[in-house]
């Protein structure tokens, strides 16, 4: 179960939604990610829900060219991250956590700019829309190996609280997007369930930049 700020235990859906949800990185294939697996798999293309509107109304498809920081420096990409869940808090009806990004590779690399999160059902197929990316700038995280990085993630306990709210469905994961990636990883989500009707308007859900350190939960 998990506990908001001043201690009392946030309800529901949040026991087993993300203690449960940690999970390894693979090499990426040329399948659409399937949910389901411990594995972290990687898409050849962006598929639906990548390229989710930004806050300052950009994608998440930009290359290196597009971004801040040196041309010559190295993306960190799916073949060299793991994708893990962080420690959830309960606030103001929301529930904050960092999805967190570490470098299993063998040489530094770079994170800037928000990831792309969308809800997955049986098969990979998108729930609802994908979180509202909140972007107000790109700080460049240099991530040596064995360093975890993490974006703060912000979603509405509505679904398991009052489904019929907003047409909730069962979700396996999360389907997530490195900044500036346009291949993806699964992170499973054991008893979670995404939003159909919601908006990102309606602010159900918001991926925020990464950020230094493994337990970012302030998005902007």
């Amino acid at each position: 179960m998990f506990k908001n700020s001043r201690g009392i235990r946030v309800g529901m859906f949040v026991a087993g939604a993300f203690v449960l949800a940690a999970t390894t990185a693979c090499s990426p294939q040329t399948s659409a990610p399937q949910p389901g697996t411990s594995d972290a798999v990687a898409s050849s293309s962006a598929g639906s829900g990548q390229g989710s509107v930004e806050a300052d109304g950009n994608s998440n498809t930009q290359g290196s060219s597009g971004s801040a920081g040196s041309s010559t420096r190295r993306d960190c990409g799916v073949d060299v991250l793991k994708l893990t869940m962080g420690e959830s808090n309960g606030a103001a009806g929301h529930i904050y956590a960092p999805i967190q990004f570490t470098n299993i590779g063998s040489t530094t690399c770079t994170l800037s700019s928000a990831p792309g999160v969308s809800y997955v059902g049986s098969g990979g197929r998108q729930i609802g829309e994908p979180a509202k990316r909140v972007i107000k700038d790109r700080p460049v995280i240099s991530l040596a190996p064995g360093e975890t990085a993490s974006a703060p993630f912000l979603f509405s306990p509505v679904a398991h609280m009052n489904p019929e709210d907003c047409g909730a469905e069962a979700a396996e994961g999360l389907r997530v997007y490195p900044p500036n990636s346009k291949a993806a990883m699964f992170l499973p989500l054991p008893g979670a369930m995404g939003c159909t009707t919601f908006t990102q308007d309606s602010d159900y859900a918001q991926v925020g930049v990464v950020q230094a350190g493994p337990n970012n939960t302030v998005i902007g």
